[in-house]
């Protein structure tokens, strides 16, 4: 997100329900945000308006997810199934939270590795928007299986066993780094 807010506003059509978030928000990083997801949207040709239920997106026709690091905004759209998508600058600070979210067993898998634990998190993050279930414990309840020989240099498929009550889902997430990011996204059935 490199460009200014004045250029991504000449890249995108504002619809009113845009116009009124971002004025109920000073915050200039919230408009830069909102408006690369606008610019975004309309380059790859979805021309809907993003409605917004307890801070969640969602489309009339179709499934979106949004995420944000610090330079880069990312989206997936389906039009028939709810997808997930997370992105996060890999940075020394997800070593902080590691121990409450991750379990001992994703903790063994990273071995510390910074980019390990942020798409461990992508992941997580990933599932919790798949579902758009907000109270899932991401310790207790989502398992990411990380694969043997982990390189961000091949296309990675990490499995992720979410474990709900007496029911149990898998999803097959795809990840990737990109500029000092990891990315981490699927969809559901």
């Amino acid at each position: 997100m490199e460009e200014t807010e004045e250029q991504l506003r000449t890249m995108c059509d504002l619809c009113d329900e845009d116009l009124k978030v971002i004025g109920n928000n000073s915050a200039h990083k919230r408009h830069i945000e909102l408006l690369s997801v606008r610019a975004l949207l309309k380059a790859v040709g979805i021309n809907q308006t993003i409605h917004y239920n307890d801070s969640k997106p969602y489309l009339d026709n179709g499934y979106i997810s949004i995420s944000h690091s610090a330079d880069i905004a990312a989206i997936i759209y389906n039009p028939e199934h709810p997808v997930g998508i997370d992105i996060e600058k890999i940075s020394p600070k997800i070593q902080h939270i590691a121990s409450r979210v991750f379990s001992d067993k994703e903790l063994a898998a990273a071995k510390g590795d910074l980019e390990k634990l942020t798409v461990i998190w992508n992941c997580k993050e990933c599932v919790v928007k798949l579902t758009n279930d907000d109270s899932i414990n991401f310790r207790e309840m989502i398992n990411v299986d990380m694969p043997s020989g982990f390189s961000f240099q091949d296309n990675i498929i990490i499995n992720c066993t979410l474990k709900k009550s007496e029911h149990t889902t898998v999803f097959s997430l795809s990840a990737m780094k990109i500029e000092g990011n990891t990315v981490a996204w699927g969809r559901g059935k």
